[in-house]
């Protein structure tokens, strides 16, 4: 499956492990149903809940944990649809 880099309108769970498990992974926004954006910057930067539960915790790079359910998040986009290289990355 292609994941989309964009996914307007009520996302799913299934959808939302997608953008976490893109390799190598791609930062990405999520907008919520009142108009803000939280950025994942890395899969380590959120968790999903278990089956039957709804919190989806986002840790921002504002120092922020972003507390969110899936009915509250309007959009997924990719922040950034060209990974970085390791080459692009410091001290490597």
């Amino acid at each position: 499956m292609v994941l989309p880099y964009y996914i307007a309108g009520m996302i799913t769970t299934a959808q939302l492990q997608e953008f976490i498990g893109m390799r190598p992974f791609r930062r990405f926004a999520l907008e919520t149903t009142g108009g803000n954006y939280v950025i994942v910057e890395t899969a380590d930067h959120i968790k999903l809940p278990p089956p039957n539960l709804e919190a989806i915790l986002v840790y921002g790079t504002d120092g922020v944990v972003h507390y969110l359910t899936i009915d509250s998040i309007a959009n997924a986009a990719v922040y950034d649809p060209t990974p970085k290289t390791d080459h692009d990355q410091p001290n490597s």
